[in-house]
């Protein structure tokens, strides 16, 4: 970088000021007050703006309005012009309210972060130093000789973190705090997982128990098909008995139905005869066919319609509760995709207003597309429990109605079957008072005797009959209380196979916790045992490089300034340590021209240590001193040529007050205030 021009209006002591700089050391003379600071801080503020904690008035003339400032530069053979304007604001502030830069004749422009960013950038400082810019520039190119002499009094761990924040050395304190918090998130996350797989021996009991269970009911459910495949048997074998007995029976009622007719004929005559007849004949008719009804039926099917109802009624209550998870989910996943989109187009954090790296974003967008990630994998399991649930929900109903139809039934075979009964009474009632009447026909008596006898051959069968209907009805009692009690036992089980196959997937997943909580142990050992060591050794190891080189430079430089009996070099917090035959001198007791000398070698050795390490910066063509000769003596002026044929540097920028200094220099910029700061005049070589 080479300073051709710098335009100034409104500046602190002037009004209106144009001047050129050429390449070589150039002198810029006057007296206190003349306006020669006010010049460097121009050309400060013009790179680099206003820094933060210094105030607009500093810069903006008093009783003005507005300034403004154009710096004319050569920077990589690039031909810059940067121009920046202050104004003051009705409130009474002070800010940079326009900026341009024209590179290579393109003008444009910009914001002030913008042109920090471009600046930075054609200056070719390094990333890490976008918010710290300015220190590379004060440590490089321009710092006033008593700042250089507060760095050297300052405490030894003030001056140890400001030349690591120079040098970029505590990036490594930073990683190391980083570290420490991923630690302790790392130690978190552990605990977390810990929690969450502390129930897995008890889960492995579950499981065990449960499958104990299902092959106890499967088991269960065998013996009972094996007796219900009896007992079907049983019915088949009694069944195939009552035909034969029926058959036998309506035998029995042709020939009631004979007798009846006999007696019928005899008896025509006697209307209460007739009248009884037909009416046995009528409800014997109409009992034919015989109903058959238990009560207890009826009672079963009225608890198994309850029990089913209760169950539908669970199932609902639990789809309701995996829907409201299901909404749930999908409101944590919206969330998280919203955070994601946001975190994605911010540009400054809106807390401390700074830009927020790409490095950050990736490490929150994957944080949360992790996050995502977990909430769909429980969305899907909970759609897959949404719909077994649907499942059972149409079973339960489906058994319900059946039931119902069931129930229907049953009632209506009760209504006959108790019409039947009053319809026997009825028939017994009537027979009584015929046989009454009977007794009264004496003509009859041989043929119903007859018909009597013929009919006693039956009765073994109706016993027969009436034993193995029984027997048929227990046998069919006990085989629908199996078939009910085998329905059961294989719900039952199922719902064991869906408690085995849901404990076998949280077992699962928590071994798979117990297996990130191994990763992250070994994750968290690495950086305690190996990363960290690795960061403090390449610290302490780049830190003693650079102390070696800055010790070694800084003695070359002092050498130069004082006499041969006095050597300096810097101790571990580098501190200037000056020694006089082995003995060492305190800073305090050193003469003021060795003091500004160990002040001059510690800047120069400064600005050659990071030129070298940061080869490519734009600013290592240039040097500005202020006053580097503070309290020199003759002998240590004339030394002051030496340190200029040495400087390797294409512009030098002095101020100083000595006018010896204006025979080392190539050009004279003599300035004087009266009012106002001006050039009074100009010598060139």
């Amino acid at each position: 970088m080479i300073i051709k021009k710098l335009k100034l209006n409104n500046i602190r002591s002037y009004r209106e000021l144009e001047i050129e700089f050429p390449v070589g050391s150039t002198l810029l003379s006057g007296d206190i007050g003349a306006g020669k600071t006010s010049i460097l801080l121009a050309l400060q503020f013009a790179l680099f703006g206003l820094q933060p904690g210094q105030k607009g008035n500093s810069i903006l003339r008093h009783g003005e309005e507005s300034a403004e400032v154009s710096l004319e530069l050569e920077i990589g053979g690039k031909q810059i012009v940067i121009q920046r304007r202050l104004k003051k604001a009705k409130s009474g502030g002070i800010t940079q309210d326009y900026n341009t830069i024209s590179i290579d004749g393109k003008l444009e422009e910009v914001s002030t972060s913008e042109m920090k960013n471009t600046v930075i950038s054609l200056l070719e400082y390094p990333k890490e130093f976008a918010k710290k810019s300015d220190l590379l520039y004060k440590y490089t190119v321009y710092t006033p000789q008593e700042g250089m002499k507060e760095i050297i009094q300052e405490r030894p761990e003030v001056r140890l973190d400001l030349i690591r924040h120079i040098f970029g050395i505590d990036r490594y304190k930073r990683i190391k705090a980083n570290t420490q918090i991923l630690l302790q998130k790392i130690k978190e996350d552990v605990k977390i997982k810990e929690m969450q797989i502390r129930e897995i021996n008890l889960l492995r009991e579950k499981l065990g128990k449960s499958n104990e269970d299902k092959i106890k009911i499967s088991k269960e459910v065998i013996e009972l098909n094996i007796n219900l495949d009896r007992l079907n048997e049983q019915k088949k074998q009694i069944s195939e008995r009552l035909d034969k007995s029926k058959k036998l029976l309506d035998e029995k009622v042709l020939i009631d139905i004979t007798k009846s007719k006999k007696e019928g004929e005899l008896n025509g005559k006697k209307s209460l005869k007739v009248r009884l007849e037909k009416d046995i004949l009528a409800s014997k008719h109409q009992i034919l066919e015989k109903v058959d009804f238990k009560n207890e039926e009826l009672i079963n099917v009225n608890s198994l319609i309850i029990t089913h109802k209760k169950t539908l009624e669970d199932l609902n209550n639990l789809f309701m509760e995996v829907n409201s998870k299901i909404y749930s989910y999908d409101a944590q996943k919206e969330n998280a995709f919203k955070m994601k989109e946001k975190v994605t187009s911010m540009e400054n954090c809106p807390m401390c207003l700074q830009g927020v790296s790409h490095e950050h974003k990736d490490k929150i967008s994957k944080k949360t597309q992790f996050e995502i990630e977990d909430i769909q994998r429980e969305l899907d399991r909970k759609f897959v429990e949404k719909e077994q649930i649907l499942g059972h929900i149409k079973k339960e109903k489906d058994l319900i109605s059946g039931y119902e139809q069931d129930k229907l039934s049953l009632e209506r075979n009760k209504v006959k079957f108790e019409h039947q009964r009053v319809i026997e009474v009825k028939i017994k009632s009537d027979a009584m008072i015929l046989e009454r009447t009977e007794e009264e026909i004496k003509n009859l008596e041989s043929e119903i005797k007859t018909l009597s006898k013929e009919l006693d051959r039956f009765v073994e069968s109706k016993i027969s009959f009436e034993a193995e209907k029984k027997l048929f009805d227990n046998i069919d009692f006990e085989s629908r209380r199996t078939e009910i009690n085998v329905a059961e036992k294989r719900k039952e089980y199922e719902l064991l196979i869906r408690k085995v196959e849901e404990l076998g997937m949280e077992i699962a997943e928590k071994e798979k916790i117990r297996g990130q909580i191994s990763s992250l142990r070994s994750l968290q050992d690495w950086l305690e045992v190996k990363f960290l060591s690795l960061i403090n050794l390449t610290e302490t190891s780049v830190l003693a490089t650079l102390r070696r080189d800055f010790s070694r430079v800084f003695n070359e430089w002092f050498s130069l300034l004082v006499s041969e009996s006095l050597t300096a070099r810097l101790d571990e917090d580098f501190t200037p340590i000056i020694t006089n035959q082995d003995y060492e001198l305190d800073y305090e007791f050193l003469s003021g021209g060795e003091r500004t000398a160990v002040a001059l070698a510690y800047r120069l050795a400064l600005n050659q240590i990071i030129n070298s390490m940061m080869s490519t910066l734009k600013t290592k063509d240039i040097i500005i001193l202020d006053e580097p000769t503070d309290g020199f003596s003759e002998q240590q002026l004339d030394k002051m040529r030496d340190i200029f044929d040495q400087l390797d540097s294409q512009q030098i920028l002095l101020v100083s007050h000595e006018q010896k200094i204006e025979g080392f220099v190539d050009n004279i910029i003599r300035l004087k205030k009266e009012g106002i700061s001006r050039i009074e005049n100009i010598r060139q070589s």
